[in-house]
């Protein structure tokens, strides 16, 4: 995936494309701001490692976390919970150094109200600002404890964690929300991004909705472009941070466990030489993936949830068309299993039922590999990652190869692993499971493919995106497409 450029103060604006905000220009020469984004990135993926580290050390996820005689958390949940939040604080700070480092002159810009000492029209707005944002989340909490799909009615386990998280958010930001608030909009003024807050979305929402009380239709405001794009990116955001949620609180348990597995009995067994060749294969299985995605999930996850002028990651655009949002959300719960996208192709641990353990290792070594490089495409974004939006173009790493390398390495790793299963199968269950299971696999290709094409078809409009197209030809593999 590539994302478009945010930062605006570098470049002249171009107004040869629609909406309401122009895009920025790239520079002929010199660095984007993208361009050292794997930085945060980078210190997400250690933290990660750290924190599962420490919490099999401790024993959190049982024992609750405790530092220095102080209990802060009792049960797994909120245990897993704050995890994420220390791993997304450390990414949020060093891109907040990462920035100021790059542009002192420009990092602070102080509001107007306060450059012309008026104070009670600035906290005036910001209160405002507060209290919208709140109404919002409240909406937000609303809808998610309504909508069957979640089940808080019927005390879903799946989505639990992701129920407490919403409570955790609420009382968070009753209490620090304003002087958050005061403090971005005192020091980090941007009358672009204050355009394309939420809460501007909302106010806009609130004033259509009280226009139509007789007398006050005057009131009613007119819904433009920058209204559609502020709504989509909140869309994406609702759609997909309960999933990253709750996938990361599935995989770094095992990731926990893992890593005490391989610093402790691991090394023993190895060099006690009762280590059997099918048990190194299952294990290298299991370890890989939750050490990918664990790490792959955690970046992501901070990506959807923060979106602030501090660290420039907020949406530009999101997907105008209902093609690009189809084959996207279709590649993720509820919609994957009601496509049956992996009911078709056998599962990625087909694999393992091989007779030969050296082609069951050869076929996992090329999957993990396929998986790392997908993990480092989102390690790349740093706090810029997201499905279906526009948050900063990313031109090195994978990137400068080809340009959507996690879809290209994640179709890649299946094909390891589903289509020697796919083999194994037609042997043993007959060609027509085997032709089906084909299928299958083409028609999950065939949707990234799809995912690809519209993604640079939203992108393409921007000159960032133009600039980086110019770069790198080649989309799936370098060379050759």
């Amino acid at each position: 995936m590539t994302r478009v450029q945010t930062n605006r103060s570098a470049a002249p604006i171009s107004t040869d494309y629609p909406g309401d905000i122009p895009f920025a220009v790239p520079p002929e020469n010199g660095p984007w701001i993208t361009d050292d984004a794997w930085i945060c990135g980078a210190v997400g993926a250690f933290m990660v490692l750290a924190m599962a580290l420490f919490y099999n050390v401790t024993g959190a996820l049982t024992k609750g976390v405790a530092i220095a005689g102080l209990q802060l958390t009792e049960f797994k949940t909120d245990s897993l919970l704050l995890a994420l939040v220390v791993i997304a604080g450390a990414m949020l700070a060093t891109e907040m150094v990462r920035l100021w480092q790059r542009d002192k002159q420009h990092f602070f810009t102080i509001h107007p109200d306060l450059q012309k000492r008026r104070y009670l029209s600035f906290f005036s707005d910001a209160l405002v600002n507060w209290l919208l944002y709140l109404a919002l989340l409240g909406v937000v909490m609303l809808f998610f404890r309504t909508a069957g799909e979640y089940g808080y009615r019927q005390n879903n386990d799946y989505y639990r964690v992701w129920f407490r998280l919403l409570d955790l958010a609420w009382s968070a930001y009753l209490w620090a929300g304003l002087p958050y608030v005061l403090l971005t909009r005192a020091l980090k003024y941007d009358a672009v991004a204050d355009r394309r807050d939420f809460s501007a979305l909302t106010a806009r929402v609130l004033r259509f909705s009280i226009s139509w009380l007789p007398g006050l239709k005057r009131f009613r405001p007119r819904f433009g472009e920058l209204d559609k794009k502020t709504t989509r990116a909140l869309l994406v955001k609702l759609f997909f941070t309960p999933l990253m949620t709750v996938f990361f609180t599935d995989q770094f348990p095992h990731l926990v466990n893992n890593i005490g597995f391989v610093l402790g009995a691991l090394p023993g067994v190895i060099f006690g030489g009762g280590y059997p060749h099918a048990q190194f294969n299952t294990d290298l299985f299991n370890i890989s993936i939750a050490f990918i995605f664990s790490i792959d999930v955690a970046l992501a996850w901070c990506g959807y949830v923060i979106s602030s002028r501090w660290v420039d990651n907020q949406t530009v655009t999101a997907e105008p068309t209902m093609l690009g949002w189809l084959v996207c959300i279709a590649c993720y719960p509820p919609f994957q299993r009601l496509l049956g996208l992996y009911y078709s192709a056998p599962g990625e641990r087909a694999v393992l039922q091989f007779s030969n353990q050296w082609l069951i290792t050869l076929f996992t070594v090329m999957m993990v590999l396929s998986y790392f490089v997908y993990m480092s495409a989102t390690l790349w974004f740093g706090v810029r990652f997201s499905n279906l939006t526009n948050r900063g173009i990313i031109r090195k790493g994978p990137y400068a190869i080809i340009r959507h390398p996690a879809y290209a390495s994640k179709n890649f790793a299946w094909w390891c692993v589903m289509f020697p299963a796919i083999v194994y199968n037609a042997v043993h269950t007959g060609l027509g499971t085997a032709v089906t299971q084909i299928l299958g696999l083409i028609f999950m290709t065939w949707f990234y493919y799809l995912r690809a094409i519209t993604e640079e078809r939203h992108l393409g409009m921007d000159p960032y995106y133009q600039a980086y197209c110019r770069q790198v030809r080649y989309r799936f593999i370098p060379g050759v497409i």
